[in-house]
Parts: structure tokens; sequence; C-alpha cells
């Protein structure tokens, strides 16, 4: 199954660890573009680090993005920690549809945050 995983900071980067030590394939890593002038971005550097391919639009929700991430065939969006609108059609566009994982579902279900 192809994930396109879409997150941010240091909460995307734990969820990346986590599916990549699970033996999933993701596709692709949507993330916030670099802030100028600012610190490094450990979950950017890992992504790379795997060979992933890293998009960082400015606007998750505009059309080019969408037709870029059309091009992965993702199966599934794992969304870790997003703050910016990520339209309806990008959420039910691949199979098996999305899943948001933030810090507060995981305390809901009394599972550990990766």
């Amino acid at each position: 199954m192809k994930i396109a995983l879409i997150g941010q900071a240091a909460f995307g980067e734990k969820v990346l660890e986590a599916l990549l030590d699970a033996g999933e394939e993701v596709a692709v890593v949507y993330m916030p573009p670099d802030m100028a002038g600012g610190k490094g971005n450990t979950f950017k550097e890992l992504a790379e680090s795997k060979g992933l391919p890293v998009r960082q639009p400015a606007r998750m929700r505009d059309p080019e993005v969408f037709e870029d991430y059309k091009t992965f065939g993702a199966d599934l969006n794992v969304m870790a920690f997003v703050t910016d609108i990520v339209r309806r059609r990008s959420w039910t566009t691949p199979g098996w549809g999305r899943s948001s994982i933030t810090r507060r579902s995981c305390l809901a279900t009394g599972e550990p945050a990766p």
C-alpha cells in the first residue's frame, strides 16, 4: 500500500519513522516550506536520507499540488499534525482514504504517540 504522508515538525518526523520501521511504503512526504533563516528541518532530512520525494508547497490546496500528488498513486493519506487546509478531493482520492494522527488522538485511544 502506497502512503502519502502529510505532516510537519517533530511529530511528522516521528510518524515517518514509525511508518518506515513498520515496513510501510511511503510514496511521498508533504510538509510546510522551510522558514527563511530557521533551524534545520530534521523531518525533511530524514525523508531525503531515505530517498523519499519531499514536497514543500506554500499551500496544499493549490491545483498544481493536487496534480503532483496524484502522480504518486497513494492508496492512503496519513495526516500527521496538519495545520494547512487540504481540500476534500485529496482526502478521497486514495482508495483507503486518510488517517489523521494527532497527539490528542493518541491520548484519546490510550496508544502512545509515535
